[in-house]
């Protein structure tokens, strides 16, 4: 016993030259302490600028749904946007997030003001600088794909009811000045393939 008491002893002495550098710092430590003092800083301003930012999409959206009075829009906007159809089983499921830049990017061009009030305009400016105040529909159609190369989030969307929604928001925008029943939504809706 009074040899493995040596023993353990010893191992202390031999450690003992370990607690003699913990109070020293080194170049490298102080450097260490830098970049992860950076990184922590960065990392904490993105978060804040995503709140931000998440806080103004929520508010304009929560804005656009009180200021859509078309009943079969919104509906149009729930099929399209929220619920996704497997194109091998037909089955169709509500998505887990939605891509509300995608959403938002439609009606853009038609509430740009309040796009500016909510601070929100900055992620169409460049694509939309050639955008008209009353679009044409081949301003929009070509407006719609330069915004789905630079936003879509790869989840695929169904097509018919993408052309009905674009259908029922170029009625409602008056793009097309044709009233909105089924046989000019099909009218439509075979226009908007063409381009």
């Amino acid at each position: 016993m009074v040899n493995e008491m040596s023993g353990i002893l010893g191992d202390i002495d031999t450690w003992e030259w370990v607690r003699k550098d913990t109070n020293k710092v080194t170049e490298q430590d102080v450097k260490r302490v830098q970049s992860d003092s950076a990184k922590a800083k960065k990392v904490q301003d993105e978060i804040k600028k995503n709140k931000w930012e998440n806080n103004n999409i929520a508010q304009f959206l929560s804005f656009l749904l009180k200021n859509i009075k078309n009943d079969e829009l919104m509906n149009s906007v729930y099929n399209t946007f929220f619920k996704v159809i497997d194109t091998r089983t037909k089955t169709s499921y509500l998505r887990k997030s939605t891509n509300n830049i995608m959403i938002i990017w439609f009606f853009a061009p038609f509430y740009k003001k309040e796009l500016n009030s909510y601070k929100l305009w900055w992620f169409f400016e460049e694509i939309t600088s050639n955008l008209s105040n009353k679009p044409s529909l081949t301003e929009y159609i070509y407006y719609i794909k330069q915004l789905s190369k630079k936003y879509h989030d790869k989840i695929p969307i169904n097509q018919d009811n993408l052309l009905k929604f674009l259908a029922l928001l170029m009625g409602e925008f008056w793009i097309i000045k044709d009233p909105l029943n089924e046989a000019n939504i099909e009218k439509i809706k075979k226009e908007l393939t063409k381009k």
